[in-house]
């Protein structure tokens, strides 16, 4: 009776360790395929820490394809070598001192590194794993050779893909599809096409069944060379397969190809045959516009843009998306069409969507040269309101505006605000801007400035100081020592580094608070309507207004100063809007 018990406990002891294994193995897999590294790490490394859940080849297949699709190359190699140790002795549930769970590589690990090297462009990996190879007695196989040719692509070696396509052939391997799309894309970055077309026809004589992106690729070469009416053949075969592209996608990219080549005149005849084959989606529609925008093609860019509005396209209905709309406004400011560059900006504002403003900062600073500085006063408001930083272009050209029309006041409230900003104008910067806009901004403008700030609380900050050394320089060259500057804390220092990049606010000071709108009058703050877009109004912070320091914590140690107080961007940001449409 106690034999059997004892058989029983060590039945059920080996049942719960397989169940237990396998929860931990199946974790690992499904982590790999939602593309999540770091948790399938983290999950592969706690199984190395129990005996019960060590890994088996089985897992470091799971974790080695992961991290391969994922480019994670250092962290593979590091699984490599944990196969080939052996486990910590303090591992947890050690029952046999003589359990030895070493493993070597093999072609799926192998192949894994392989595919880490794709992303990352590390070609010479391809010739470490060929030796490895070799050492262990291991044959590559078809995924081998066609992942170093992908390998060797990525890092512009193309001699190099030709020689594995070449071993591939020797070595009995079946060629695949995929295969001949790294050699068509390797043949067609060599500006060599006609090799290209014959590297697929040469498929099609072999019998191996050609797959839809290899025709695709072929077809997007043609396109960018200037062939587009040989691609279309390419896409009636594409047509016939099973699994392929929607026609729509396929011949976008097909456009895309032409303009990238320059051939501006094949995009239009494509997309004149696409409207007589398919429906354009909105990805043709924006890289038709983008057709458009390099060419000056303005009143075509303007009739596409019209005609997609509300229609019902087969039973579709094409909705413009952000993208669309950045299209639009490069097309308008490429054509000074401001006034549609100005209605384009309104119906994007409506629908909901934000400027880029890594792309249109300068088109909005143009704008505003155009009469249309209210819409970079909008686009201003905007960012704030979105808890962002506005770029310094967009601080530099709010001052400009505000020192052109004389208001001084706001020019200086401006620059105060932009000295608590990360990022900082340097003197040069400031001259630059003056010098170059000479015409606009007269000599006595200049020294109204100058004095302005020489008599206001403005703050310690380098962007200040700059601002008043540049003004100095340009209003009373060689004497810089004779200006008043009652209340002033400015230092006359400039610091060197100059970081415009940053999207975060740093200072000791809380942010001084202004609209575009906003008019000092007897030091009181009044703030006037916004007549371009209703919004609830929000009452200002008084002792914003007089520039009292901050005592909050900052969560970001990059946002604090040197003496412990700090300023959150967001916290500015919203600050900053006192009312409903600030600088509007």
């Amino acid at each position: 009776m106690s034999s059997w018990n004892n058989r029983h406990v060590n039945c059920y002891l080996r049942l719960d360790f397989n169940v237990t294994w396998f929860v931990y193995t199946k974790l690992l897999s499904v982590l790999g395929k939602e593309r999540r590294p770091k948790e399938a790490l983290g999950i592969f490394n706690l199984m190395r820490e129990d005996r019960i859940i060590y890994p088996d080849m089985a897992a470091y297949h799971s974790i080695a394809v992961t991290l391969g699709q994922t480019g994670l190359l250092k962290e593979l190699v590091k699984v490599i070598e944990c196969m080939r140790q052996k486990p910590s002795k303090r591992i947890n549930n050690m029952f046999n001192k003589n359990w030895d769970p070493v493993l070597e590589p093999d072609l799926v690990i192998y192949n894994a590194i392989l595919n880490a090297c794709v992303p990352s462009q590390q070609w010479k990996g391809v010739s470490w794993v060929f030796q490895q190879l070799r050492r262990s007695g291991l044959k590559p196989n078809g995924a081998t050779y066609g992942l170093a040719m992908e390998v060797m692509l990525h890092s512009g070696k193309y001699e190099s893909v030709h020689e594995y396509f070449r071993k591939m052939k020797k070595s009995g391997e079946s060629l695949k599809a995929l295969t001949y799309k790294v050699l068509v894309r390797a043949f067609w970055e060599e500006g060599r096409v006609n090799e290209a077309v014959e590297a697929v026809r040469d498929m099609e004589q072999r019998g191996v069944v050609g797959a839809a992106s290899v025709y695709y690729e072929l077809a997007c070469c043609l396109c960018f060379n200037g062939r587009w009416q040989d691609a279309m053949l390419e896409v009636e075969k594409m047509k016939r397969l099973r699994y392929k592209k929607p026609l729509e996608v396929s011949l976008t990219g097909m456009i895309a190809s032409s303009m990238d080549g320059g051939h501006i005149d094949n995009c239009i005849s494509i997309f004149e045959h696409m409207k007589a084959h398919c429906v354009p989606n909105i990805g043709t529609i924006n890289t038709m516009l983008k057709v458009y925008s390099r060419s000056d093609l303005f009143t075509e860019a303007k009739e596409l843009f019209e005609n997609i509005k509300g229609v019902d396209h087969g039973g579709t209905t094409i909705i413009p998306d952000g993208y669309t709309y950045s299209a639009m406004l490069e097309v308008s400011a490429r054509a000074l069409q401001w006034e549609y560059f100005e209605y384009v900006y309104k119906e994007m504002s409506f629908s909901g969507y934000q400027l880029d403003q890594s792309k249109h900062v300068t088109l909005l600073v143009e704008a505003s040269r155009s009469g249309k500085s209210h819409l970079l006063e909008h686009a201003f408001d905007g960012i704030l309101e979105a808890g962002e930083i506005p770029h310094p272009v967009l601080f530099t050209e709010m001052v400009f505006q505000a020192t052109a029309q004389e208001n001084y006041e706001r020019a200086v409230t401006l620059v105060n605000t932009m000295a608590h900003a990360s990022f900082q104008i340097s003197e040069r910067q400031w001259t630059d801007l003056f010098e170059k806009n000479g015409e606009t901004i007269s000599q006595d403008i200049l020294e109204k400035l100058l004095d302005a700030v020489g008599h206001c609380r403005m703050a310690s900050e380098v962007t200040v100081s700059n601002l008043s050394r540049s003004l100095r320089s340009l209003c009373r060259p060689g004497s810089s020592g004779d200006l008043p500057r009652a209340n002033s804390c400015i230092e006359d220092t400039d610091d060197p580094r100059i970081n415009t990049n940053s999207g975060k606010i740093a200072g000791n000071r809380s942010a001084y608070m202004l609209t575009s709108s906003a008019n000092m009058v007897d030091g009181n703050l009044e703030l006037d309507e916004d007549p371009f877009v209703n919004r609830t109004s929000i009452t200002p912070d008084v002792s914003l207004v007089n520039n009292s320091s901050t005592n909050r914590e900052s969560d970001d140690p990059d946002a604090t100063s040197s003496n412990g107080n700090s300023v959150n961007g967001l916290d500015v940001a919203t600050n900053l809007l006192m009312k409903r449409g600030c600088f509007c």
